[in-house]
């Protein structure tokens, strides 16, 4: 005898946001540029969520000082994947300069949607109090970025592998390395 076991929606985990975070960010500077690439850094703002977050609920407002150009949006559900603004992935600052709303979609299996939050930018007529948030150093042109580096063994390498052929050496490059070291990265090494 066979039986047969129906799951409905309620006899599985709903597809919701477990954590919802939201952050106001502004220019270190008025008319300056929140930029992860070529800033110096931003100022962090509290932002407020209405009404407060429930992961039952689908839509807020969120309140952010003025001056605000981004929100940091942070968002984690336990039953599926998140993407915010169509991004993968479940942390993200979004331009809110041109008023358009942030969509926080949950998609189980990937690819299938099945909720939807949706956070719409309120600018208030209050400054907000603000910390500021400095990069450590500043960004590096990729002309002058580092090159490539690796290891081997764990020990990093400082040969300069840019005049083998393919692959690598432990020889200053007089014998190119056919050795599995486990740690090839896509450049025909091994």
């Amino acid at each position: 005898r066979a039986i047969t076991v129906r799951l409905t929606a309620a006899d599985t985990m709903a597809a919701v946001i477990n954590f919802l975070s939201v952050d106001a960010q502004l220019p270190l500077d008025e008319g300056g540029e929140v930029n992860f690439k070529s800033s110096a850094g931003f100022k962090k703002a509290p932002a407020t969520l209405e009404p407060a977050f429930d992961g039952a609920v689908t839509a807020y407002d969120v309140v952010v000082p003025k001056g605000t150009t981004h929100v940091s949006v942070g968002a984690t559900s336990f039953a599926a994947s998140v993407k915010i603004n169509g991004t993968p992935g479940n942390m993200l600052s979004v331009d809110i300069r041109n008023g358009a709303a942030v969509s926080i979609v949950l998609e189980k299996p990937a690819g299938e949607k099945v909720n939807e939050y949706v956070l719409t930018p309120r600018i208030s007529d209050s400054a907000g109090e603000t910390t500021e948030v400095k990069f450590e150093k500043p960004p590096v042109p990729t002309a002058d970025a580092a090159p490539h580096t690796h290891s081997h063994g764990g020990v990093p390498c400082t040969a300069d592998h840019s005049q083998d052929a393919h692959g690598h050496s432990h020889d200053g490059g007089k014998t190119q390395c056919t050795e599995d070291h486990g740690h090839g990265h896509g450049h025909g090494e091994k």
